[in-house]
């Protein structure tokens, strides 16, 4: 997995434009660069519930698979977030698969690896009960990824800190992609820096796909 970025979970956040659902936010090992997804209800509830907020009378279709996998002797090695296409983020799980096979009544140990796709949630989910890492390239890390330090974005290639008229954030859950076209970059790096800081991963996203789009 050299040729690929380590991911950590940062959290999971209420999304603050559309109801029912959730921002799950990884970042690579120095933190200085954040990956946001949106993720449903049902996943963001299984993925808290693995790392530790238990209710014991819940229990979720990723946690039997973990019981069967455990049972059949089936280890996942790792979740790999590998294409990213309108938005949607695609991701292919690797799994090893320990095979007993019996020859001239000899029983020799076989591991086989399988590679499956998954939604990136359902893999994120399973990652966090098995204990194995995540991944994602360079590429979607360019394409998605949000830079910053203290708070606030960084200008990736020359890592200066913008900061703006803060007075741009107010409404800006009503902010529809028309908005966003319409706005100087001067003041989407600025509306940019408060979502970040207001957590509001799911904002920062959509106004950093229209400033990539105007390089």
């Amino acid at each position: 997995m050299d040729q690929f970025i380590r991911l950590a979970i940062r959290g999971i956040s209420l999304s603050q434009i559309q109801s029912g659902i959730y921002v799950l936010l990884l970042e690579e090992e120095s933190g200085r660069i954040k990956l946001p997804i949106i993720i449903e209800g049902v996943q963001a509830q299984s993925i808290a519930y693995a790392i530790g907020k238990k209710d014991p009378s819940r229990s979720f279709t990723h946690d039997l698979f973990f019981t069967f996998a455990q049972v059949f002797c089936i280890k996942l090695k790792s979740v790999v977030i590998y294409k990213l296409i309108n938005g949607i983020f695609f991701s292919y799980i690797l799994f090893e698969y320990n095979e007993e096979e019996n020859e001239l009544n000899q029983k020799e140990n076989q591991k086989k690896e399988y590679k499956i796709e998954s939604r990136t949630s359902d893999a994120v989910a399973l990652s966090v009960r098995f204990q194995a890492p995540i991944y994602t390239t360079k590429e979607i890390f360019d394409k998605a990824g949000i830079y910053f330090e203290n708070g606030f974005t960084v200008d990736k290639e020359n890592e200066n800190t913008e900061f703006g008229d803060n007075n741009i954030f107010i409404f800006f859950n009503e902010k529809s992609q028309q908005d966003l076209e319409k706005m100087t970059d001067k003041d989407l790096n600025a509306l940019l820096n408060q979502a970040v800081v207001n957590e509001c991963y799911e904002l920062a996203a959509k106004i950093k796909k229209e400033l990539d789009r105007r390089e």
